[in-house]
């Protein structure tokens, strides 16, 4: 008898005290850990370079738009996965407006800047396989939306159309001119209200068959619209490399 409790007491072995207490900070550390990583931890896109984060950088990078070569400077750039440069479906860049300034830490808060008075412009050159050049963009897309025939009179130049409340543009206004090489110029508008405290201007244009400039700045600066447009295409004229620059300098398709 005394054997088989001998035998049930080898079965019975104590657990070391410190196990519990030990399985406790265990489990409050990693709660802790992914509570941390949660709020203050970087998002999947940032690790991947897919977030905005600006560059005070001014290295050069050489990226391929389109079939065309561009020497751009970093600290234009917007984010980090394009600023490994080579082939890229659309490179984002930033200015401040009027002298399209890039990015430098002490211009940070006018870089965040959302107001309706923001000086800052959002352009990029991106890839397309459906070219379409102003003229046919008017006739076979916004002529079928717009609520009236005549426009009214816009800044310095331009022709306002308002689109039919019913479209897909309700809200927006569509303006139209002549840059100054004589090119149909469509500039997308919000207009200001309720919801859209802080209206943009949009504008694109074919660069190249299968390149087009994009770019938007704060419905505010509309009365600048030439000089901005002349601006932008400039700065992106001057990124060309020396390799492609005779492709770029030649006549613009919109």
């Amino acid at each position: 008898m005394a054997r088989n409790n001998r035998s049930g007491d080898e079965l019975v072995k104590e657990r070391p005290a410190w196990i519990i207490p030990l399985l406790v900070l265990t489990g409050v550390l990693i709660f802790s850990g992914a509570f941390l990583y949660y709020y203050f931890g970087p998002t999947p896109g940032e690790i991947l370079g897919r977030d905005p984060r600006a560059s005070a950088a001014d290295q050069n990078i050489e990226v391929i738009v389109g079939n065309k070569r561009f020497m751009v400077p970093e600290h234009y750039t917007r984010y980090p996965n394009q600023r490994a440069g080579g082939r890229q479906e659309v490179l984002n860049m930033h200015a401040l407006l009027p002298g399209l300034t890039p990015w430098s830490p002490d211009r940070q808060d006018a870089f965040n800047d959302n107001s309706a008075g923001s000086d800052v412009v959002y352009f990029s050159l991106r890839q397309t396989t459906t070219p379409l050049n102003s003229a046919r963009r008017f006739k076979t897309i916004y002529s079928k939306y717009l609520s009236a025939e005549e426009p009214e009179a816009g800044p310095d130049g331009l022709r306002l159309f308002a689109f039919d409340g019913e479209s897909g543009y309700a809200g927006q206004d569509l303006l139209v001119g002549k840059d100054g090489e004589e090119r149909m110029t469509l500039i997308l508008c919000d207009r200001r209200g309720p919801l859209v405290e802080s209206p943009n201007c949009s504008r694109s244009m074919l660069l190249g068959p299968s390149l087009e400039l994009g770019y938007r700045y704060k419905r505010s600066h509309l009365e600048d619209w030439r000089t901005i447009d002349e601006a932008v295409l400039s700065l992106v004229r001057s990124f060309e490399s020396i390799e492609s620059m005779d492709d770029l300098q030649g006549p613009i398709l919109d």
